[in-house]
């Protein structure tokens, strides 16, 4: 039985799911190569400071990488927990894993880009220049490239959170072998949910990109602060009760 592997382990942090990942695997290791490859991608193209001036602007413009930086770690907190949680190595994770860190890979420089216009917008400096195109190239004007850019971050979002719930959703399809137990089950339902709200905000974000309105469509991620702290405080609360009721024998 798989139940001779686990061990019962919790940790203080995640104490209402017994962790079936043990030591490091290959696969995660590769991940973790690859998430911190995405994290060089943010810097990289970083001059070294040679006035005080340019040191000046590096640090000035710091909230760019710290924006993008906490949105790679986040992704990477999903993933470390996710294979924490279930343990999984089987062929159809490591294709979704595979697929998570190409997207990943693939959103780091557009995520960078859309953090420095953000910022720049703080700061009231001309954004403009971002949007100028190459003489000799189709027209395409600000306003249609201001909408492109938040209907491919909205793509992004809506393709990193999907795969996770896609994960997720394997996960569940496991849960006999994985021997997952009631609470763990909606946990992972929870998570499931998390991801799922998440993934329809980017499409919401799309629709209103597509409609002209790409100023609209960035303000709609506002909604994401709001409608995750009350999921995550009901699940959270929830998850609890159903583990009293569990350990009381009622359930």
């Amino acid at each position: 039985m798989l139940r001779a592997h686990l061990f019962e382990k919790r940790i203080v942090t995640d104490p209402l799911f017994r962790w079936r990942g043990g030591e490091v695997s290959r696969i995660e290791g590769l991940s973790d190569g690859v998430f911190a490859l995405a994290v060089t991608m943010l810097v990289m193209r970083q001059d070294v400071p040679r006035t005080f001036h340019e040191l000046w602007a590096t640090l000035r413009d710091l909230p760019v990488f710290v924006a993008s930086f906490a949105l790679v770690m986040l992704a990477w907190r999903y993933h470390y927990l996710f294979f924490r949680r279930y343990g999984l190595q089987d062929v159809a994770t490591i294709v979704l894993n595979s697929a998570y860190l190409l997207l990943v890979l693939f959103c780091v420089y557009p995520l960078k880009f859309l953090a420095t216009f953000l910022w720049h917008l703080v700061l009231g400096r001309p954004v403009g220049p971002m949007f100028e195109v190459p003489a000799g190239s189709a027209p395409w004007s600000d306003l249609a490239q201001r909408s492109d850019m938040m209907v491919f971050y909205g793509l992004a979002i809506g393709g990193v959170f999907g795969l996770q719930g896609l994960m997720l959703l394997w996960a569940l399809h496991e849960r006999e072998r994985l021997e997952l137990d009631r609470v763990e089950r909606f946990l992972t339902k929870a998570s499931l949910v998390a991801q799922t709200i998440t993934v329809a905000i980017a499409l919401l974000s799309i629709g209103v990109a597509l409609s002209g309105r790409p100023d609209i469509a960035g303000i709609v991620y506002f909604l994401m602060a709001p409608l995750h702290a009350a999921w995550g405080a009901w699940s959270a609360g929830h998850a609890r009760k159903l583990a009293g009721a569990v350990a009381a024998g009622v359930m």
